[in-house]
């Protein structure tokens, strides 16, 4: 097994560079999407709530918890339900690496600061290439359903599908990691760490790199 490549998230410029584009991007398509989506009342016309921005920030009508007027609430939702989506981005990552990894395996997280990005790894933990897709993009799958779902189920649904657009647009960097694997057929296995990740061949000399290996069930 023999490394072929690998990625330092935080150091590529470049790399950082497609992260920053794609966000942008998926932040615009999530908006013309919106637009489309409520402009044609689409929640309306199965039931759900109707103009939920004009009600909250002209009309001021909702939820006043704590005396709280309703944009105010709005927009509190939305920064927290930011910071909360971060997280389970990373739990999410983390649940996976166990889940494929030998049993007694550990999982760490960390964040960088100048990066502004939060992370989770197992480093010494080599994975098989599709079970490492599965780990890579399985919060990109998991929140983005949880958060349309939650948006089909409430009253401020703009919210929700803010949210879910916002949590899509940090998912970028997961994306560039498979965007490398699917690119490079080479690769066989993946070493998640705590700078980026590190790709391996299918190589049997077994000699340059030997460690514990994951997805083995």
């Amino acid at each position: 097994m023999n490394e072929i490549s690998s990625i330092h998230t935080f150091e590529d410029k470049a790399f950082l560079k497609r992260m920053t584009n794609r966000s942008i991007a998926t932040v615009a398509v999530g908006v013309v999407l919106g637009i489309a989506w409520f402009a044609l009342d689409v929640p309306g016309r199965i039931g759900l709530a109707g103009s939920e921005l004009g009600a909250v920030f002209i009309e001021g009508t909702g939820p006043r918890p704590f005396g709280l007027p309703p944009s105010t609430l709005w927009l509190l939702l939305g920064a927290v339900g930011c910071f909360i989506s971060l997280g389970v981005h990373e739990l999410v990552h983390g649940l996976l690496f166990l889940l494929f990894a030998p049993r007694g395996s550990r999982v760490t997280f960390g964040a960088n600061w100048k990066a502004g990005m939060l992370y989770a790894c197992a480093e010494g933990i080599v994975y098989r290439r599709r079970h490492y897709l599965v780990i890579v993009l399985g919060p990109t799958v998991v929140l983005t359903i949880g958060l349309l779902a939650a948006s089909s189920a409430s009253a401020w649904p703009v919210l929700w599908y803010t949210l879910a657009v916002l949590h899509l647009s940090g998912c970028t960097g997961d994306w560039g990691y498979v965007e490398a694997i699917v690119r490079d057929r080479r690769i066989a296995y993946c070493e998640d760490t705590d700078w980026g990740v590190r790709f391996f061949d299918d190589a049997l000399d077994g000699d340059e790199f030997n460690p514990k290996r994951g997805g083995a069930r």
